[in-house]
């Protein structure tokens, strides 16, 4: 089977672009080492942006599984997915994912164009961003797609995705102040490899592992309806992303707020609810598949 999507030249220059960054990071810190403090912020900078986009893109814009009532929440969940991925697209594009899973409507399926193996890995995995995808239709048409926040992101992407490199180096130069304006500058740029580059490519493989891995690696839900798609639950692939890992109970239970057993986001959905910022919560037994 072949696609006819048209090549995507400046995502894949932006692609290209950040692993040739990631590399240079690699080198940079095998050679010279990284500032303790540039873990750290490396670190809070993968949680805010795995959380971003589990809590924020997926779970509350996408599913609409749960609200939030503070403004500053919301945006911060959605200003930190944001650092890697465009708001409108990611909801469309999961949800013609669901709508059509492993069809040729399917923007990322490991079993379309290719039979699965290695080219569907790759294809499912990172090779389907090299080409243009336009969700269908029906899909695009949804008027939530141009509610406040999907706005909001869409207008401020390019300036979000900067800042997304930008801030490490300033916080990370802040810290180095103490030891005087060149620590500045050496901190600054030790947080913008690390914080920055390495961590904006690892977590974009850790969210693209959930297309791959989470329709090859792992076990289905015997005898439900999701069956008819590749979905699979991965507990390993759940904790390291927030749960995004239960892949098949997701795919039975779209719209429910907790996914599954290995989902760590969830107590943070609970805590949320219970401290009056969340509400509206879904669980399985409240939402068809």
């Amino acid at each position: 089977m072949k696609h006819e999507r048209p090549f995507d030249y400046l995502t894949a220059t932006g692609l290209i672009a950040l692993h040739v960054g990631f590399l240079i990071g690699v080198v940079y810190g095998r050679v010279r080492g990284f500032y303790l403090e540039s873990f750290i912020l490396a670190a809070l900078f993968a949680i805010g942006g795995s959380l971003g986009t589990t809590l924020g893109y997926h779970r509350m814009l996408t599913h609409k599984s749960f609200s939030c009532r503070s403004l500053v929440v919301r945006r911060a969940l959605i200003f930190f997915a944001g650092l890697l991925q465009n708001a409108s697209s990611w909801i469309a594009n999961h949800r013609a994912h669901h709508a059509h899973a492993d069809t040729f409507q399917d923007p990322h399926s490991p079993y379309w164009p290719y039979p699965g193996g290695i080219a569907g890995a790759w294809w499912s995995h990172m090779g389907w961003l090299f080409w243009k995808y336009q969700a269908p239709q029906h899909i695009c048409d949804h008027a939530d797609l141009q509610n406040a926040d999907v706005v909001w992101e869409n207008r401020w992407h390019a300036f979000i995705v900067t800042a997304g490199f930008i801030l490490p180096f300033f916080l990370g130069g802040v810290i180095g102040l103490r030891k005087g304006m060149w620590s500045f500058f050496s901190y600054g740029f030790d947080s913008l490899l690390i914080a920055g580059a390495i961590r904006s490519c690892a977590i974009l493989h850790l969210i693209c592992s959930i297309n791959s891995l989470g329709h090859m690696v792992g076990w289905k839900l015997k005898g439900r309806p999701t069956q008819k798609s590749s979905s699979r639950n991965n507990p390993f692939l759940a904790l390291i992303t927030f749960g995004e890992g239960n892949h098949a109970v997701h795919h039975q239970y779209p719209g429910s707020a907790h996914i599954g057993f290995w989902d760590p986001a969830w107590p943070l959905i609970v805590l949320g609810e219970k401290i009056n910022i969340f509400s509206e919560i879904h669980h399985p037994r409240e939402v068809s598949p």
